[in-house]
Parts: C-alpha cells; structure tokens; sequence
C-alpha cells in the first residue's frame, strides 16, 4: 500500500510542460520553457517525428543562453540528443534555475518536420529500480525468511498442543 501512495505522490508532483504536436519550418527550431525549482530536478523529454523526411533533435539549454543558440552559437547546451526520428532525453539539472528545451530541425533538411513531443519535469527524488537479479534475490531472501518464521511458528504451536494434552 505505501508503495503505491509514494507513486502516486510522485507522479502527482512531476509537471508536464508540454504534451502536443507541432510543426517545426525547415532548419528551424521551437522551443518550451522549463524551470527547475531544484537542484537535481529531472527534465524528460520524448519525441517522434510524424512526417516530414527530416531529423530532429531535443537540445536543453539554460534559459539565459536562448539567444546564443539563436545566432548559431551551440557551445551553451547542457544536454542533446542526436538527430534523428524519435529520441528520448533524461537530465538532472546542474542547479536550480530557468531553462529551455529546444526541438531543433536538421538544418540540413529538407522539409517541415510534424513532431509528436512531450516534455516534463520531475522532483530530485524519483524512484529507483532494482536490477531484475537484485530483485530475484530479494524475493527468494524474503520468501525463505517467511516459510523459516511459520516452520517455527507451527513446531511451537504443535510442541505445546502435545504437552497441554
């Protein structure tokens, strides 16, 4: 039962800045503003190309260095993912602050670029999974914990039936 209130809260606590398609011109770029309340936060951002014979790519970028990226300058960026049709970018913000979260056209493409993107923050304190093996491990420990507290548990119960009888 706590686990699934701790999910709850923290899918209750992650914000969605932008969930939508859009369309990005040949060689150009758009962009959503982020900002990360604390140090740590987590920014996501996932997206697929829906048409359009080009490439895009997320770029993340503190929000004061916009202007830079505008004038082609790209030494500023804090994360990016490749160009291509669909990617995916985790980061944890370097500090709390005003940041962005570019889409970016190939530039050497040749057309607008429909972009199915979704972008979303996430507290510092997000879950952490166990590795599969970990989680066997722990199953197997916990289960034979278990049977070795209702073995014993049954040999005292049986042991002071026999003699109160």
């Amino acid at each position: 039962m706590k686990p699934l209130l701790f999910a709850l809260l923290l899918a209750a606590s992650s914000r969605v800045a932008l969930d939508d398609t859009i369309e990005i011109p040949q060689a150009e770029w758009r962009y959503v503003d982020i900002v990360a309340k604390e140090s740590k936060a987590v920014v996501n951002c996932e997206f697929e190309v829906l048409s359009g014979a080009t490439q895009v790519r997320a770029v993340w970028i503190a929000r004061k260095d916009l202007e830079f990226f505008r004038a082609g300058r790209r030494e500023q960026i804090v994360a990016a993912t490749p160009f291509g049709s669909e990617g995916k970018l985790r980061h944890f913000a370097p500090e709390p602050g005003d940041y962005a979260i570019a889409l970016e056209n190939d530039p050497a493409g040749r057309s607008m670029a429909k972009v199915k993107v979704k972008v979303w923050m996430e507290p510092a304190a997000s879950p952490v999974y166990a590795s599969p093996q970990r989680r066997m491990i722990v199953i197997i420990i916990s289960g034979l914990v278990f049977f070795g507290i209702v073995t014993f548990s049954a040999r005292r119960i049986i042991s002071s039936v026999r003699r109160s009888s």
